[in-house]
């Protein structure tokens, strides 16, 4: 034989070993991985710590803070680097609830399934009124005409009456094989993004329908206003305004009411018996700037030359007021937590800094991954900065508590080979999907504002849709199986993203 083939030979031998050795430590972390996060999973038993003992975490409240502040020390015993709290707001009003009660009177009694809106104002004392109905608050100039002068003392039933049927037999619609291969194959996004700086003007007038209202029939003397939304569970939908800054206007009493109970007053009004309603609400406002901080916390890069890049995963921290914010999204939250605890857990020292971001406020328009992007990354009508292009992926977590199928890609074709080795190698993953389609409405959006290669993950519709912002928003409709598989499917994916030799490729 050649000398040069001998060499040749070597070397193709050397390459095999070299492979299989890069293969079977892959292999035996994820191994190392999934014993750990199945075997010694905590993330039941934190995601309970949270949300039974800390409860609900509406943006700018006393309550937000005192979670914030938890699981930044939770992080810190759990070994998670640097963890800490940042400022995102100055001028965020924090708001309370006290205490309230909501009941028909006349022609006879019935206590009324209600929750307050958030950022409403208490009543003057016990307050007891007849019912004026108001179908709709679109056309301002109508109601007007139709109405002033004639609300004065009264409770406003806004809306028409929802379709309701019996409740489905599951509150989950799980993504079937056909429907994550038609997402896989899909080749062009339907859902097109907003630029965010219009995205968020587009809210802020979009909101100004529903304050527009409020304030006439305030303006009227009104005593409260009602309304009603279906929900598949009979939870009732109390997310509330987006009135959160501190010179915004304090809505008179507002509350969401059970769309049965909805109904049955609709029906007293139109049959002409003159139902009557008694409310008490007392709420508090409050100007507390400290309680406005995203959470931080990290597990710092190893190698020399990659420690300054960083792989990022967010989720929102903060929540609605009426449940704990179990579902959307405080499970969510500790499930990254937990993947981080899982990868500190098995010894692991990664190449690229891991950091992790539970952000506020992304219930009001994503002030809280805004404020942070603003900080590290520039202005929104600047070209991103030099931090921001050592973010090699920003991934996000908020999409219920199902089992994670897949993930968005947002139109970035270039990183499906990426997510495609990730996925293939989850012994767990039976079916998944890479899909190229944005989708909308959470923090990912402002970090793909960015240009920063940002992914949503693919989750069966679980409880959330039906439990989402109402008052059942609770532990009882998180499933421990699928958060188990969820963190340990994005410890590996944290993982295999830290140790990549490139950054994930750019969509721009």
């Amino acid at each position: 034989m050649k000398i040069k083939h001998i060499f040749l030979l070597a070397f193709l031998i050397g390459s095999v070993f070299i492979s299989h050795a890069q293969i079977s430590n892959s292999e035996e972390i994820l191994s190392k991985i999934q014993n750990e996060g199945y075997q010694n999973s905590q993330v039941l038993k934190l995601s309970s710590e949270l949300v039974d003992v800390y409860g609900q975490r509406l943006t700018g409240s006393r309550e937000y803070l005192k979670a914030a502040q938890w699981m930044r020390n939770k992080m810190e015993a759990l070994g998670i680097e640097n963890a800490h709290l940042e400022n995102y707001c100055e001028n965020c009003r924090g708001w309370s609830i006290n205490s309230f009660n909501v009941e028909l009177v006349a022609p006879n009694y019935m206590h009324i399934n209600a929750y307050p809106l958030a950022m409403a104002r208490s009543t003057d004392g016990i307050v007891e009124g007849e019912i004026v109905h108001i179908p709709t608050f679109g056309d301002m100039d109508l109601i007007k005409e139709q109405f002033s002068g004639n609300l004065r003392g009264k409770i406003i039933l806004m809306g028409s009456q929802p379709k309701l049927g019996l409740p489905k037999r599951s509150t989950s619609t799980g993504l079937t094989v056909d429907r994550l291969q038609a997402m896989d194959e899909q080749l062009v996004a339907k859902n097109k993004q907003t630029p965010l700086p219009e995205l968020l003007k587009s809210w802020e007038s979009w909101d100004m329908e529903i304050h527009k209202f409020l304030q006439f029939v305030d303006e009227e003397g009104a005593l409260a206003v009602l309304k009603t939304k279906p929900n598949l569970l009979n939870g009732l939908r109390s997310d509330g305004t987006y009135l959160y800054w501190n010179d915004a206007y304090k809505p008179l009493p507002y509350f969401t009411i059970m769309s049965e109970h909805f109904g049955r007053i609709l029906r007293m009004i139109e049959l002409k018996s003159e139902p009557k309603i008694r409310i008490n609400l007392d709420t508090e406002f409050y100007n507390e700037p400290e309680n406005n901080v995203n959470i931080i916390g990290e597990i710092s890069g190893t190698d020399p030359k990659l420690k300054s890049e960083t792989v990022m995963i967010g989720a929102h921290f903060d929540s609605w007021h009426a449940g704990t914010g179990a579902t959307d999204n405080g499970a969510n939250s500790i499930v990254l937590v937990e993947a981080l605890r899982i990868l500190k857990a098995i010894g692991f020292r990664p190449k690229r800094t891991i950091r992790v971001g539970l952000w506020g406020g992304e219930e009001q328009a994503f002030i809280g991954s805004v404020a942070y992007a603003k900080e590290h990354f520039g202005n929104l009508n600047e070209d991103p900065n030099k931090e921001s292009k050592n973010v090699t992926a920003y991934l996000n977590l908020d999409n219920g508590v199902g089992i994670i199928r897949g993930i968005y890609l947002q139109e970035n074709e270039f990183a499906r080979p990426v997510f495609n080795e990730i996925f293939s190698s989850l012994a767990t993953s039976k079916s998944w999907a890479l899909s190229i389609e944005n989708t909308l409405s959470t923090d990912h959006e402002t970090f793909d504002y960015y240009n920063i290669p940002s992914f949503q993950f693919i989750q069966d519709h679980a409880s959330n849709y039906a439990t989402g912002h109402t008052q059942i928003d609770l532990l009882e409709y998180v499933p421990e199986e699928d958060i188990m598989k969820n963190a340990v499917t994005i410890a590996w994916t944290i993982y295999y993203l830290s140790e990549m030799k490139e950054k994930v490729p750019r969509k721009k």
